[in-house]
């Protein structure tokens, strides 16, 4: 029989919604699926048992067969024990809404108790439901089949994927343009630009790990997070050249002045040493002349102390946008690069400053390469392949076709 549409004057809609055939229907449906499972793990454990199998294959055949039943068995367990309380839902949603009809049809007669009855039958109806679904709840939950971390989060993923694919596209954007922004502006670390490649890339592993996104992505943000590593070690064996060139320079400026100081007190020195060589020379003169030598030697030190500082606590270079881009994207290498060129260039007869500076060129060219490289596959990838953001975005479709291969989902604990 047809539900009433028309609930006037006691609802403005059907206060016990639901389909007690479709549920029947289900019962059924679960019923026969339960049957099938049953069916199948007994053949399995049947092979398991090795009856009726000859041969040498019949090893292989019962290895895990056992193991397969079980679950199967569990399997059909949870549907028999779900079928069992959808059924007593199905008869108590029958009674609600036969409760309900009445009360309607009582409306045209005496509405006042027919809105008590409606409302009792409400109450029963909400009851029952909550009943059930805690029912079926329980009975999934104290089953053998109760799911994993992982198979929990995959459906979330799969629930959420629409707009986690846009926000992970965006933030892989975002990353994209600080690595590049971090060329122009100060203040913007690499810190900062790692911390956004490595956030992009976790995510894309979980989306690639559920079968929503490909592994081909993460393939080029690992590609992309490792050339970075390596331009910070090109970029620290700039910082480690730059050190070791100001402490060449230190030490041959220091060798320098302390020379040239003492060249400057010759005479100093000399009247001073034919004093301490005079025979006839009384101990205060000679007195003297020690202090005058000591005097000197302090003298050449401090001239020697201020040349090394100054060669070793020079000013750092400026560098420009020209010069950053040039030493890979990095103001670290750009002024340590920069740095290392210009106390090579003002102490050009000290053999150490040259030695020390050596590689800075070879440090240079291989931050250029793995940022150009690193750089080019990040923006190739973009342009390349197409968008969840913009649907209409024109992509190169053999390149999209090959990422589609290599997404598959990391299956469940089943």
């Amino acid at each position: 029989m047809a539900r009433p549409t028309d609930w006037h004057p006691l609802a403005d809609s059907d206060p016990v919604p639901g389909s007690p055939k479709d549920i029947d229907d289900e019962v059924e449906h679960m019923k026969n699926v339960a049957k099938k499972l049953r069916d199948q793990a007994e053949k399995l454990h049947k092979i398991a048992k090795k009856e009726g199998l000859k041969g040498k294959y019949s090893d292989k055949l019962t290895d895990g067969a056992a193991e397969l039943g079980k679950k199967l068995d569990q399997t059909a367990e949870r549907y028999e024990g779900v079928k069992k309380h959808l059924s007593g839902w199905a008869g108590e949603l029958r009674g609600a809404q036969s409760a309900a009809g009445d009360a309607l049809e009582l409306a045209k007669s005496d509405e006042e108790q027919a809105k008590k009855d409606l409302k009792k039958a409400k109450e029963k109806y909400d009851n029952d439901a909550d009943h059930y679904a805690t029912l079926i709840e329980n009975a999934i939950d104290d089953d053998p089949l109760t799911d994993s971390w992982w198979d929990n989060v995959k459906d979330w993923i799969d629930k959420n994927a629409g707009w986690l694919k846009v926000v992970i596209e965006i933030a892989s954007y975002v990353a994209t343009a600080l690595a590049i922004a971090a060329i122009f502006i100060s203040g913007i670390g690499i810190g900062v630009v790692l911390a956004a490649g490595i956030a992009v890339l976790v995510a894309r592993v979980g989306m690639a790990a559920a079968g929503q996104g490909s592994w081909a992505d993460v393939a080029l943000d690992v590609f992309a997070l490792a050339t970075m590593g390596l331009g910070r070690g090109a970029v620290s064996g700039l910082k480690a050249g730059q050190a070791a060139t100001r402490l060449a320079a230190g030490q041959g400026a220091k060798k320098a002045a302390t020379s040239a100081a003492k060249n400057g007190m010759n005479k100093v020195y000399g009247q001073a040493g034919r004093t301490l060589a005079n025979k006839g020379a009384s101990k205060a003169q000679k007195r003297a002349a020690r202090e005058a030598i000591e005097q000197a030697d302090a003298l050449a030190a401090k001239a020697g102390a201020g040349a090394e500082k100054a060669a070793t606590k020079a000013p750092l270079p400026k560098v420009s946008k020209t010069d950053i881009l040039r030493a890979g994207g990095d103001k670290d290498a750009a002024v340590a690069y920069k740095d290392i060129m210009k106390t090579r260039a003002a102490h050009a007869g000290n053999d150490a400053v040259h030695t020390a500076s050596q590689g800075a060129e070879s440090y240079l060219r291989h931050n250029q390469q793995v940022f150009a490289a690193g750089q080019g596959i990040d923006l190739g990838g973009k342009v390349a392949g197409s968008s969840d953001t913009w649907t209409d975005k024109p992509y190169f479709e053999p390149f999209q076709n090959y990422k589609n291969e290599y997404t598959a989902e990391v299956g469940s604990t089943w």
